[in-house]
């Protein structure tokens, strides 16, 4: 299959990481557009891109457009979009969005007759050229008719990655587990972090401890299921030691709160193991 020439509108975090990983897999680049020209030019000079100001004006200008923006951002955007392209028939575009379905590419669809779908990488990005580097072996959920689905399906092959179908899932539980994988186990490090440093570790040595202890936790999770791999005293019943970690955090009400829910939660991992406790 041909690959096809790509456009990406919004040169953030997740936009930049995909467009790098794209030129890395010999896909061209052809424009880049969005509303920060400095992120515009600087990715297209580095990607070998037109930096374009107007949405309509990248589109033209590739097979395939790429919506990197915010949620909330997409239906507007495209019926904007669609409202400025006289036609665009054989092109497609598609967004980045967990939450959002095709519905918010419709416009596009109906109005200018552009095929649409999702790609959304299962992933998490920094900023900078080594986000690029989370892009291999990363899962996309696609959504788009075939022939334009076979055609996602490839791209996230060709850039490393997995790809699984995304159709009848509902977004919005879906994005939902997403967040909680990929975006609260950092608040709870932070929390952990400043206990740490409350019980008089160093500020360094509790962020190193702390998040070295972490990534053990992730490397025992790509070889195990959540219930084996978990640890700590809610999953051995040691109720004493909880019970000493919930009045060590009597001074913050809220957090010990926390510590209870997770602590319960943490139980229903093995009901069998709690029945024996």
């Amino acid at each position: 299959m041909q690959k096809p020439t790509i456009a990406i509108i919004g040169p953030g975090r997740a936009g930049s990481a995909l467009g790098r990983a794209l030129h890395k897999a010999s896909y061209t680049i052809a424009a880049i557009g969005g509303r920060n020209p400095d992120n515009v030019r600087n990715l297209a000079a580095e990607l070998g891109a037109r930096a374009c100001q107007s949405p309509a004006t990248t589109i033209d200008l590739a097979d395939l457009t790429i919506l990197a923006v915010p949620d909330d951002v997409i239906l507007p955007l495209a019926t904007d979009m669609a409202d400025s392209l006289c036609s665009a028939a054989g092109r497609s575009v598609v967004h980045l969005s967990g939450a959002q379905d095709r519905g918010a590419l419709r416009p596009l669809a109906q109005q200018a007759s552009l095929r649409t779908g999702v790609f959304h990488p299962l992933q998490t990005f920094r900023r900078g050229p080594q986000a690029a580097q989370n892009v291999a072996g990363t899962y996309f959920g696609i959504d788009a008719d075939p022939p334009f689905r076979d055609l996602l399906m490839q791209l996230a092959g060709d850039v490393g990655g997995h790809h699984f179908d995304l159709s009848g899932v509902d977004r919005a539980l879906y994005h939902a587990a997403a967040v909680f994988a990929a975006n609260y186990p950092t608040t709870l490090l932070a929390e952990a972090i400043a206990l740490a440093s409350q019980a008089g570790l160093e500020a360094e040595t509790a962020r190193q401890g702390m998040t070295t202890l972490l990534a053990g936790v992730v490397k025992n999770l790509s070889e195990l299921t959540p219930a084996e791999a978990i640890t700590g005293p809610a999953s051995r019943g040691d109720l004493g030691t909880i019970q000493r970690h919930l009045d060590a955090l009597k001074n913050d009400p809220e957090l010990q709160r926390l510590y209870q829910l997770l602590a319960d939660r943490t139980k229903l991992l093995d009901p069998d193991k709690e029945a024996a406790a």
